[in-house]
């Protein structure tokens, strides 16, 4: 796969885009990274947990779309088999980043290679002058939003650690008793004892800036562990037919 490049307005002028709802590029990864807008839509489709980052010292909130690691039940075919998406799947074939750590400044990627993308179909992304299309610009403007959202999100999982609020926890999930049981493990998920013991203070303070919320959609959304359950079970029967 290559590497994103930064969009140019001479280098890709012809460049057309077509919208596709294939996430097929996920389809190896069972739980994808979500921002904090994202628990009031997913929780009622995706278990929404946490899981510590590469480094290990920070909290990221995924959604997990299957129990089978590098399987992800909802993007193996072109359809998508859910009602809600996950508000960064939207961002492809493009992506933004920071040109460097002590500045403000961002820079669009796009992905050369994407299947959205050529030459001769779809929504042009720069006008005949160089200047960005309404398309690129309206596209441009949600990068920007999704990026300040993921700021948002990791302050705010940040906040969590501080308050020591995050437990880990080993899930065991197996639909029936002749299917394969899946352990989970590194899973992460709000303390609700821990919560409660909050000080009238410190919850309220939870309040003021929009946790408390985002803490009872995700802890509304483990009831889908069940759904996913179940979705694995019946993808790991097919599999076992046709082999």
């Amino acid at each position: 796969m290559a590497s994103p490049v930064a969009l140019q307005n001479d280098k890709h002028a012809k460049l057309k885009i077509t919208e596709s709802g294939d996430y097929a590029r996920y389809k190896d990864q069972h739980l994808i990274p979500i921002i904090a807008p994202d628990f009031f839509t997913l929780c009622a489709e995706f278990p929404v947990v946490f899981v510590k980052d590469s480094t290990g010292d920070q909290f990221v909130p995924v959604a997990i779309m299957g129990l089978r690691e590098g399987q992800n039940l909802y993007c193996q075919t072109e359809e998508w088999k859910a009602q809600v998406v996950p508000i960064r799947f939207s961002n492809a074939p493009f992506s933004i980043v920071r040109i460097d750590a002590e500045s403000d400044q961002l820079a669009v990627l796009v992905d050369e290679e994407s299947s959205m993308l050529s030459e001769t179909k779809g929504t042009p992304l720069f006008k005949e002058d160089g200047e960005r299309s309404e398309y690129l610009e309206k596209k441009m403007e949600y990068l920007v939003n999704t990026a300040q959202q993921t700021v948002q999100t990791e302050n705010i999982c940040k906040l969590l650690k501080e308050k020591d609020l995050l437990t880990t926890q080993q899930l065991q999930l197996q639909h029936r008793q002749d299917s394969q049981r899946y352990d989970i493990n590194g899973v992460y998920t709000v303390d609700e004892k821990k919560l409660n013991a909050l000080s009238d203070e410190e919850f309220l303070d939870l309040r003021k800036q929009g946790i408390i919320p985002l803490i009872y959609a995700h802890l509304s959304s483990l009831q889908q562990l069940r759904r996913i359950s179940e979705m694995q079970y019946n993808a790991d029967k097919a599999a076992e037919a046709s082999a």
